[in-house]
C-alpha cells in the first residue's frame, strides 16, 4: 500500500481501533529510532570546552548530557540547555 491508500483506508474506518493502534506504535518507535541514531551521530563529534554556536547564539559546551548540552554564552545570558541537533561547531 502507498501512504495515499492507507491514508484514505484510515479515513474511510477500514482499520480497527487495534489496528490503528498497532500502526501508531510502530510509527512512533520508527521515529524514535531515528531520533536516538541523530543523536548518538551528534553527540560522537561534541565534547566539553568545544567551542559552538546554536541559533544566533554561541558558547562554550559545559556539560553533556543524554540528549542535551549545557551550553555557557557568557555574561548575562548565562547557560543554555541546547539539544544535541542544534549544536554546531564553531
Amino acid at each position: 500500500m502507498t501512504v495515499a491508500e492507507i491514508q484514505l483506508a484510515i479515513l474511510n474506518g477500514t482499520f480497527t481501533d487495534r489496528e490503528l493502534r498497532d500502526i501508531n506504535s510502530t510509527i512512533v518507535n520508527i521515529l524514535k529510532a531515528d531520533r536516538k541514531k541523530k543523536v548518538a551521530a551528534a553527540k560522537s563529534g561534541l565534547h566539553v570546552g568545544m567551542e559552538v554556536k546554536f541559533g544566533h547564539q554561541r558558547g562554550k559546551i559545559i556539560k553533556i548530557n543524554r540528549t542535551k548540552c549545557v551550553v555557557d554564552t557568557g555574561g548575562i545570558r548565562g547557560r543554555w540547555n541546547v539539544p544535541m541537533t542544534m549544536c554546531e561547531a564553531v
